[in-house]
């Protein structure tokens, strides 16, 4: 909304209760207290909801930000950078700290103007920084609510606070890397990140400055900028944390740490590596704890969530999981050593590093910089009388070799390859260096994953079916398509889920894999085996309003067969 100073007028009120009436279901005594509050003292607008129990505080600000047209800061992803808002100040000729002391910011980016506010009743603060701003009626007033301007004062007097560090005399990265702002700077990173729920932080060096992304739901999406004159430091607080060489920037380093966030702990995976500006640091968010881990919640169709199963009670054999970095492989295989686990065998792992750390189960982290590879730990692990095996990852002929000598002598291994669909992974085995008749023997069953993003629950829309669908069954179906709210961050999508192809490797597939069939052949014969492709899977739930048919087409390679 752009203009004059706004106020709530009589028209306002009477649409503003109207909409909590109705998204509230409010009886005539509620609406009688609201109204006679909001005739006493208007200033009780934002308060008054959350005081007579009808919603809490965040809620009634959405309201109130539709009624007067406001956009609205709701989620630490909408809050503006700390350094946007005090160049802002700046340019306006303010002091910062009479912004904080009264709540309100100016925010100047290109050709746009805006007041930060939680109250926009406040007409003579209003007024002030509208003089000071000098744009006389082209100002836009964004609403935010208490606790996002917490979040902005606290970015806000962080990010001074940084600055007078580095204008000091203090020019050791390792001195500075000690000192409270810098350490709060990075705290304050990992914090948002968890709050948003990312996966990954990346801090990329650039040549002015240093850009500070997260993946989220596996997107990537910008946090801050930094002046490069900050790098260093964080760079060095970084890897201190990691025990890491903060001397070293000419070569990839790799290291871990613990944070605790509130009742969360996390440990935090590091790895730098240099570039043309300085390095590349990544930072992996890995819970601690999480929800139960378990095959029913990872989104299975019963059929497939039977099929599984069946195969995690096997005695002996290979089971395959695979798909790229990052679509939840290790959760899987981590959600079906849950299933397998009964207290009445023996499981261990063999991992680079240790993700998930589960009661009654042999973890070992394999170590290759000492030497301690895969292949050496399987070694090992065969000698400790092991039911089940978990191999982070077949990478290479060693381990691959020594996976399916443990199938053959009696266990059950798990692992995961890194291949487009579940398939491709007989022939990949092969171009390994293992025999097509070993592959056929071995290995019971593969599944190939990817994670799709969910639709918002609150502000998902019907749509049409996709035209290119041919298939009667989704005829009776709940497509949907994204919108955008401030519970998903205006994006439609808020969390994850994964979408699979099992292939069971039936008689007829064994055969096949043992004569070294095409590929092609190999998919034929899945399919006419009952194999469910990623694809079709993926506009099963598409059908149910869970996902996007565009989510769909995003991650699945569509030039395989499907049945649609």
């Amino acid at each position: 909304m752009t203009g004059l100073i706004p106020n709530f007028s009589a028209k306002d009120k009477q649409v503003y209760l109207t909409k909590i009436s109705s998204k509230f279901s409010l009886n005539e005594q509620q609406e009688f207290n609201l109204e006679r509050l909001l005739s006493e003292d208007v200033s009780l607008l934002f308060s008054a909801p959350n005081q007579l129990g009808i919603c809490a505080e965040d809620e009634a600000y959405q309201l109130i930000a539709e009624t007067m047209g406001f956009d609205l800061v709701a989620n630490n992803a909408q809050v503006p950078n700390a350094s946007d808002i005090i160049s802002s100040v700046s340019q306006a000729g303010l002091s910062a700290d009479w912004c904080v002391m009264h709540g309100i910011f100016p925010l100047i980016k290109s050709s746009q103007t805006s007041i930060i506010t939680n109250d926009f009743l406040k007409h003579d603060i209003i007024g002030v920084l509208m003089s000071a701003l000098n744009v006389g009626d082209d100002v836009e007033i964004k609403l935010i609510t208490p606790s996002m301007l917490n979040s902005l004062v606290d970015e806000v007097e962080r990010e001074r606070a940084v600055s007078e560090l580095l204008s000091s005399k203090i020019s050791s990265s390792a001195a500075l890397a000690e000192e409270a702002p810098i350490i709060n700077l990075v705290n304050g990173i990992i914090d948002r990140a968890i709050i948003q729920e990312a996966s990954d932080i990346h801090i990329e060096a650039g040549e002015q400055s240093f850009n500070i992304r997260l993946r989220i739901d596996g997107k990537m999406q910008s946090l801050m900028h930094q002046p490069m004159s900050r790098f260093a430091a964080v760079a060095s607080r970084i890897k201190l944390l990691s025990d890491l060489d903060i001397a070293e920037r000419r070569l990839p380093q790799d290291g871990r740490f613990s944070v605790q966030s509130g009742p969360l702990a996390f440990d935090i995976r590091v790895s730098t590596a240099p570039d043309v500006h300085g390095e590349s640091i990544v930072l992996r968010l890995l819970p601690k704890k999480r929800d139960q881990l378990s095959l029913d919640n990872l989104g299975f169709e019963q059929s497939d969530l039977n099929k599984i199963k069946q195969w995690g009670a096997l005695p002996n054999g290979i089971v395959l999981v695979t798909g790229p970095t990052g679509s939840g492989k290790s959760t899987t295989l981590y959600a079906l050593l849950s299933e397998i686990k009964t207290g009445t065998e023996k499981i261990v792992t063999v991992e680079d590093p240790v993700e998930y750390q589960l009661e009654g189960i042999t973890q070992v982290q394999a170590r290759s910089d000492i030497g301690y590879t895969f292949a050496k730990a399987l070694r090992t692990f065969l000698r400790q009388d092991p039911d089940v095996i978990m191999v982070g990852e077949i990478r290479d002929k060693e381990t691959a070799d020594i996976s399916v000598q443990s199938s053959l002598t009696g266990h059950l291994v798990l692992s995961t390859l890194h291949t487009n669909d579940a398939c491709s992974v007989f022939p990949r085995l092969s171009d390994i260096g293992i025999e097509p008749y070993l592959v056929a023997a071995t290995v019971q069953g593969v599944q190939a994953q990817r994670l799709v993003r969910k639709l918002c629950e609150k502000c998902s829309e019907p749509t049409v079916p996709p035209e290119f669908l041919t298939n009667t069954a989704y005829t009776d179906s709940n497509w949907r398509k994204p919108k955008g709210c401030s519970h998903c961050s205006n994006k439609g999508y808020k969390g994850r889920i994964g979408i699979y192809e099992l292939v069971e490797v039936s008689a007829s597939l064994r055969e096949l894999i043992a004569n070294g069939a095409s590929l092609e052949s190999l998919r034929a014969q899945a399919k006419k085996d009952g194999a469910k492709f990623l694809f079709d899977d993926g506009l099963i739930k598409a059908s149910r309003g869970i996902t996007s048919v565009d989510e769909v087409l995003r991650v699945c390679s569509t030039n395989e067969e499907t049945s649609v």
